[in-house]
């Protein structure tokens, strides 16, 4: 699944192509197991809706991109497992698995490609009081001035939680997942089975320290496309964070610091990679 790097990736590529663009039109697959509007009322009701608004600006907040619109609506895109996000032009090949095409006014096309269909696409409409989708109610930005070493060790010490699903708990820090999990542990030599609240100061610091290296790391290297090959960035080329992976998907080969085989362990029903020798 795209995690935050992935994601503002997408978000800087497509800002400059999408900003102060009208969207002409919105065209859907017609698959009809289509579920990528699962929380709208339908297909044409989103269109009539969405047609002739302008794109003001786009952020992102956790996974989620958001886009928002004149007259004043929010259009939020998840991409899922597989998801992308990509701008082309009318005349490029027609990629597989496309879900949904924008029409911009600059013609060009914003399409989103899905072939595992857990993607979606939301439209929160102005007269709608509550938040479709809790945005508020994730965790901070690991990135952002609110996530601070007193922020982290509050959450670490009243949790019960291992650590490797604390950090993609996205009620407590908004963004992570599975990629970075592994990598942010290995970085501070933790171990992905420890008890959060477990964790000494000098471990909290050290953690604290290693989720903004790794995760500006992987910005700065245009996200992960990990063995899947699936993520790619807004205009359909693939990342290079994954030339830099320590432990994730290397499971069976030597750790580059110690050379003790990287090993993958179960833990809240995702994979944890990790070296055994290394993290403790």
């Amino acid at each position: 699944m795209p995690e935050l790097p992935e994601i503002e990736t997408i978000k800087n590529d497509l800002a400059p192509q999408v900003i102060e663009k009208i969207i002409n039109g919105v065209t859907f697959s017609s698959d009809p197991k289509i579920r990528i509007l699962r929380r709208f009322p339908s297909i044409p009701r989103f269109i009539q809706e969405i047609q002739g608004s302008k794109i003001q600006s786009l952020r992102r907040r956790a996974k989620y991109l958001i886009f928002d619109l004149s007259p004043p609506k929010t259009l939020i895109m998840h991409l899922g497992m597989s998801g992308q996000l990509v701008i082309n032009h009318p005349n490029d090949d027609y990629q597989p698995f496309i879900q949904a095409i924008f029409h911009l006014s600059n013609g060009k096309e914003l399409r989103f490609i899905d072939p595992r269909k857990f993607g979606e696409i939301f439209l929160q409409l102005p007269n709608q009081t509550a938040n479709i989708l809790n945005i508020d109610r994730l965790g901070p930005e690991p990135l952002e001035p609110e996530f601070t070493l007193d922020y982290l060790t509050q959450v670490l010490q009243n949790s019960k939680q291992k650590i490797k699903t604390l950090l993609m708990d996205q009620k407590k820090i908004a963004g992570i997942g599975n990629i970075y999990s592994d990598e942010i542990l290995f970085q501070a030599k933790i171990h992905p089975a420890r008890i959060a609240s477990n964790l000494n100061p000098k471990e909290i610091n050290q953690l604290y320290h290693s989720i903004k290296k790794i995760l500006r790391a992987a910005i700065n290297n245009r996200g992960t496309t990990a063995a899947d090959q699936r993520f790619r960035d807004g205009w359909g080329n693939i990342g290079k964070f994954q030339k830099k992976l320590k432990v994730y998907q290397r499971k069976g080969k030597p750790c580059y610091c110690c050379q003790t085989l990287i090993v993958t362990l179960q833990i809240g029903g995702r994979n944890a990679s990790f070296c055994p020798y290394c993290q403790n």
